[in-house]
């Protein structure tokens, strides 16, 4: 008879620190997992953020591309007494009311503060008034949150001049705008600059009038900046 092999068991000690050292293992595989989660969630805010604004810029610049001769732009003080101004655009192109009806459609993009938010709201809010008087159509969206400020700016060539109130009937030679974030703790700053073609030209010019006759043919100088000018729409 062969002697038999003895076996021998694991001590306490030996299972404890193996134990320990799966416990320690798998707490570094759940941080690493924990943090690359985290960092892919403030990419993907970054992101989202990012196309947020870059969608805004995209439909003003949209917007003041498409400006007819007879429409007017606005810088408006913002209502309820805060500080800042917001654009006003009348007989501006529709985002949803149809344009087949007689009368004026106002854009007007605001910044509205609601209780429990750490900043303010901007949306656009798009309004239809009917010719000879009738009920007022609206539209609200919300465009963002958490937008510490907005100001802007428009260019008077006359003067050569930013101006941040504009009430002329004459639209200016562009708009500038710069938009403020929070995100945390910092504050994100994007800048805008965007052409308005209907406005006042280089020289300071007024535009030519398609619907009305200037001159004789279609080469007619424009009308000096400093002839009265009939506003194109009423103030709405």
């Amino acid at each position: 008879m062969k002697p038999s092999r003895l076996t021998r068991a694991f001590t306490l000690i030996e299972v404890t620190l193996g134990l320990a050292i799966l416990i320690l293992i798998f707490g570094v595989i759940f941080q690493l997992v924990q943090l690359s989660m985290i960092g892919a969630d403030e990419a993907s805010r970054f992101t989202r953020r990012n196309r947020e604004v870059d969608g805004f810029f995209a439909f003003l610049r949209q917007l003041c591309l498409d400006l007819p001769y007879r429409s007017q732009v606005l810088l408006e003080p913002r209502a309820g007494g805060s500080r800042g101004y917001d654009l006003v655009l009348s007989n501006a192109s529709s985002a949803i009311l149809p344009d087949r009806y007689d009368g004026t459609r106002v854009l007007r993009l605001e910044l509205r503060r609601s209780e429990g938010e750490t900043g303010s709201s901007l949306r656009l809010v798009e309004m239809f008034e009917p010719q000879g008087g009738g009920t007022v159509r609206t539209n609200i969206f919300p465009l963002m949150q958490e937008v510490a400020d907005l100001r802007w700016w428009a260019l008077d060539t006359r003067d050569g001049k930013e101006k941040s109130e504009w009430t002329d009937p004459v639209k200016p030679a562009c708009l500038r705008v710069e938009l403020v974030r929070r995100e945390g703790g910092r504050r994100e700053t994007r800048q805008g600059l965007f052409w308005i073609p209907a406005g006042l030209g280089p020289g300071g010019t007024v535009p030519l009038d398609p619907l009305a006759p200037q001159g004789t043919g279609a080469g007619a100088p424009a009308v000096a900046a400093t002839s009265p000018v009939t506003p194109p729409v009423t103030k709405p």
